[in-house]
């Protein structure tokens, strides 16, 4: 549970000067650590850093004044780090739920913060308190934060009547209203919406009266010609955008008219501005501004808006038609392109259109959709032609990109969210736009384009290049569209040519672009002539873009010619493997080495496939390119690209075949990484360890990994990560199962540190991964000893099992976790070990601390019906039947019938296995169950054959008799209880006659 204690402010304020001023990084590092610790651990430091910020004070010294700046300027920040963290958090004890912050201390922060909201003057101080209020705001206004809501609508009633418009306190409450309208816009709860339209009608007479007002100074200004830098043009510029916010919790159907009448305001004064802008440049943040607010109105309100729309779609038009010094506006004149064809997109599935018009409560809103409609196909229908052209002119590639930034711009086709879409470069948004035309108008797209393209073939292509390059980056995101849309492509073979006859480096990467769009649409006849022409501009070409491009062109017309495509031409892989291994060291973007290293795990896989001396060719093709060198990479992104990359390769081979020339690889890049810390390599080398069959290669590999552990032994124990731990005791648990490493005291040493570190995490989860990662490398310990182990020498583990195996049983944690569950059965299969090796000394051990053999025997008997190793099944049940002769006579009689019921299929698997056909059907699927794909990237929840082929091997022979040993002692204790007959707890003849029928039958 996190801490109710308040923080010494003093102290942190100490610790912000540390880190602040402190030439001793030691120091700063404590000081950071402490600061992290309470942010994390004692929520009330809200009490403290709120008093830090609170308690100013004016000093005649400029330094000490400084130093309190900063120190509040901090506390600000860590306000911000404790609310982010811990607001909505909870903690579970004793099945109770418990808020991180307390609902008293939540008020208490609230209060605090509007408290200081239009008293803080320091613009740095007011933008820090603006975030922390969206942060609580997003969960809790206007229901939970009173306060606020009281704040906004005083302050906007004492504005209006005041008649203080044009001022900085509203410009200050305008900007925080905005800030909070922001932050719940995301929130699209029911519940939660209805609040904010709760909120929107305390608000909405006073914010529409105020945006009249400043609208109006500002429209006189305008006429005045006063300077552009008019305070009320900032004002302004906040309010359009709070204006649009205020409205996107309402009803597209009911609050309808609410919604027309915000849209017509802000689209009339789009208007006015637009006539100005020209002669004031500096209007121009205002009317991107308004162009972003009605594209995001009509986006949300797609329905509602009729009245304005056909004019919102011609100042549209005229936004992208223009010059812009602020290419904003343009980004957002297109952006409102992209959302009017997005939001309306299926108008164009009649039945999905009936059925809205169906769905339409009124008449009215009805019509409005029949209108929109009507308004959307008439005006792109008229205008297919300007906006394709127009595109085309505005879709200029940069010449100040890298070659990463002008390979990832063609890769990826999207915009992420609101908040990102006004960084998107206009080349890709012109993309998204005609992607959206096609989609929505496809048969007239694809007319114009092919018209567009005939005439530039008609004139030999005679356009300036910026006009070429825009026109063939467009016509090569075309064949995705014409392929899902049924529709025909469109024959691109002049242009082909054009781009072969020219040659030049730009026509080059636009070919083998064009060519990796369109493989699907090429003849049988044509395919190898695309695909010999792109080896030969592999071979000739330096450019890394012409090399991309024409790697993912080889990697489409593999993937269409699937088994048609002639892997044994070695000559092939010799040529492309080292350009690819070139651009990933080169490279770094996650979007371009992902589909590299796909073509580089498809060739090293197929090649193996097909060729008989696959080893020796890639072994050669290794030796000859610079993959030795990419393994060395240091690069965080393309290690865990090459982690990927592995883990692929390897679970696309059965196992047992040798990959040596592969592990050798996998080792390199390990080694060379293991001190990054990266936990995809740790999980890389479990994964390693677990797929190896030593009989494939003869153990060469086995050597490289024992190598392997014997240089980074030292800080392998040492690692105390949270991350890398389990995974680390889990490496070292294999590497014994493989007989690659010796059991030294240093294993021993870290298990006990290691369990130690577990009872200390305060995280029921991570503590638990840990104990069962420890108690699994102990139990392949006493197998690997079994002969030679005793219950006296292990006493003390003995003891610890038993006391974790009561506490897990205690009721006060989740029981059917899945960690949980295999942590306990562990700890049963070590406990039943002991048993079988010495059940007079486990006894003792028992008595020792004071468990009686009736308690342990019916706990026991809890825990163990979540095993499903068959072979642990088979010894848990020996184990309770040895065990049964220390009952006392009740718990005999209540057990007894469950321990029937367990035993019985046990016995009945036993008598199957003396069959070899049984024998070899359960191999089978044993195998097939190792071998699947999903069971082995399981990681954490992979089941370790080896260990299970260890567990049998105790009890799977032909000399025991499970049905024998089981009816002898049952005798037995039939005798010890003194039961004259047997008919007392159950009829035991009729079992066995029971049992012997079965058998029989079989």
């Amino acid at each position: 549970m996190h801490s109710t204690e308040i923080p010494d402010p003093q102290k942190i304020e100490e610790a912000f000067n540390i880190i602040m001023n402190s030439k001793n990084q030691q120091n700063g590092k404590e000081a950071d650590s402490y600061l992290r610790n309470l942010e994390q651990n004692y929520p009330y430091i809200l009490v403290s850093l709120l008093q830090i910020f609170e308690n100013s004070q004016v000093f005649l010294c400029i330094i000490i004044f400084l130093k309190v700046y900063l120190n509040k300027f901090q506390a600000l920040l860590l306000i911000k780090n404790v609310i982010v963290r811990n607001w909505t958090k909870c903690q579970i004890k004793d099945s109770q739920k418990f808020q991180n912050i307390s609902e008293e201390l939540k008020t208490h922060v609230k209060d605090k913060i509007v408290s200081f909201l239009g008293v803080v003057q320091d613009d740095k101080f007011k933008t820090e308190i603006n975030l922390i209020i969206s942060v609580i705001a997003k969960h809790d206004f206007p229901l939970k934060f009173q306060g606020l809501v009281n704040y906004f609508a005083q302050g906007l009633n004492t504005i209006v009547q005041s008649g203080s418009a044009n001022s900085a306190m509203t410009y200050d409450l305008i900007v925080s209203l905005k800030v909070v309208q922001q932050s719940v816009i995301q929130n699209r709860n029911t519940a939660f919406k209805l609040q904010q339209m709760q909120f929107f009608l305390v608000i909405w007479n006073n914010l529409q009266h105020l945006w009249k007002n400043i609208t109006s100074i500002q429209q006189q200004e305008l006429q005045q010609n006063i300077n552009n830098y008019s305070f009320v043009n900032k004002i302004s510029k906040k309010l359009d955008r709070l204006l649009s916010l205020s409205i996107m919790s309402l009803n597209q159907e009911q609050d309808q008219e609410k919604i027309q009448l915000v849209f017509m305001l802000l689209l009339e004064k789009t208007a006015i501005l637009l006539k100005n802008v020209q002669q004031q440049k500096l209007l121009q943040p205002n009317l991107k501004t308004l162009i972003h607010s009605l594209g995001n109105i009509q986006s949300l309100f797609s329905f509602s808006i009729n009245q304005g729309f056909q004019d919102y779609l011609i100042l549209l038009k005229l936004i992208i038609q223009n010059e812009w010094e602020d290419t904003r506006v343009l980004r957002t004149g297109l952006i409102g392109i992209f959302k009017i064809l997005k939001s309306l997109l299926f108008f164009r599935d009649e039945q999905f259109y009936k059925k809205k018009l169906q769905e339409a409560n009124s008449e009215q809103f009805k019509q409005t959709i029949q209108s929109i409609n009507q308004l959307l196909n008439s005006f792109f229908q008229e205008n297919m032609q300007f906006f394709i052209e127009q595109l085309i002119k505005i879709a200029a590639i940069p010449t100040d990109l890298s070659d990463e930034e002008l390979i990832e711009q063609e890769e990826d086709l999207t915009i992420d969210d609101a908040k990102n879409e006004m960084q998107c470069p206009i080349f890709t948004i012109c993309l998204i736009c005609q992607d959206q035309l096609m989609q929505r108008f496809p048969e007239q797209f694809i007319q114009k384009i092919t018209e567009i393209m005939q005439q530039l073939i008609n004139s030999n292509f005679n356009a300036s290049q910026q006009i070429l390059e825009s026109f063939f980056a467009i016509l090569g995101s075309t064949p995705r569209l014409t392929t899902k849309l049924k529709v025909q492509p469109i024959q691109i073979q002049p242009v082909l040519q054009y781009l072969i006859k020219t040659n030049t480096i730009q026509c080059q990467r636009r070919f083998a672009f064009l060519c990796r769009s369109y493989c699907n649409c090429f003849s049988d006849s044509e395919l190898p002539q695309i695909l010999e022409y792109a080896r030969l501009l592999l071979s000739n070409s330096q450019d890394q873009i012409v090399q991309y491009q024409t790697l993912m062109c080889i990697k489409s017309i593999i993937q269409y010619l699937g088994p048609n495509f002639d892997f044994r031409n070695v000559i092939f892989l010799e040529q492309v493997a080292p350009v690819i291994v070139k651009l990933l060291c080169n490279l770094q973007k996650s979007n371009i080495l992902w589909p590299l290293l796909s073509l580089l795990e498809i060739l090293i896989q197929k090649y193996s496939e097909t060729n008989a001396n696959s080893m020796q060719i890639l072994i050669k093709v290794i030796e000859n390119s610079d993959i030795l060198i990419l393994m060395k990479t240091k690069s965080q992104l393309l290690i865990g690209a090459l982690c990927d990359m592995f883990l692929a390769l390897f679970v696309s081979f059965p196992l047992g075949t040798n990959l040596s020339h592969l592990y050798k690889l996998a080792i390199i890049l390990i080694d060379n990484n293991l001190d990054s810390k990266e936990n995809n390599i740790f999980e890389l080398l479990q994964f390693l360890l677990q797929e190896y069959d030593p009989i494939s290669d003869n153990n060469q590999t086995g050597i490289l990994f024992s190598n392997l552990y014997l240089a980074h032994e030292k800080e392998l124990l040492e690692d105390t990560e949270f991350n890398h731990m389990s995974t680390i005791l889990r490496i070292i648990e294999e590497l014994l199962l493989l007989n690659l490493i010796q059991l030294t005291p240093n294993i021993f040493n870290l298990l006990q540190e290691r369990l130690s570190i577990a009872q200390q995490i305060d995280c029921y989860d991570i503590a638990m991964i840990l104990k069962k990662s420890c108690i699994s490398l102990l139990e392949t310990i006493i197998l690997k000893q079994f002969d030679s182990i005793t219950v006296q020498q292990n006493q003390q583990i003995i003891v610890f099992l038993i006391q974790e195996l009561i506490k897990l049983n205690g009721g006060d944690q989740i029981d059917q976790m899945y960690y949980t569950i295999q942590y306990k059965n562990n700890i049963l299969e070590i406990l039943n070990r002991f048993l079988l090796k010495d059940i007079v000394s486990m006894i003792q051990v028992l008595n020792t601390v004071s468990i009686s053999a009736d308690s342990y025997f019916i706990l026991w008997q809890d825990t163990a019906q979540h095993i499903t190793n068959r072979g642990n099944r088979k010894i848990n049940v020996i184990s309770q039947l040895l065990f049964l002769k220390y009952l006392s006579k009740p718990t005999f009689e209540k057990v007894f019938q469950h321990m029937l019921s367990e035993a019985f299929p046990e016995i009945d698997y036993d008598f199957e296995l003396r069959s070899k056909e049984f024998r070899d059907l359960q191999q089978q699927n044993r195998k097939k169950l190792i071998n699947s794909r999903q069971s082995r990237l399981s990681k954490q929840f992979r089941n370790n054959h080896r260990k299970e082929v260890l567990q049998e091997l105790c009890l799977y022979d032909e000399t025991f008799n499970l049905r024998q040993f089981f009816f002898s002692t049952i005798q037995e204790c039939m005798k010890l209880h003194n039961y004259s007959e047997l008919t007392q707890i159950i009829n035991i003849q009729s079992v066995i006659d029971k049992l012997n029928q079965l058998i029989n039958e079989k």
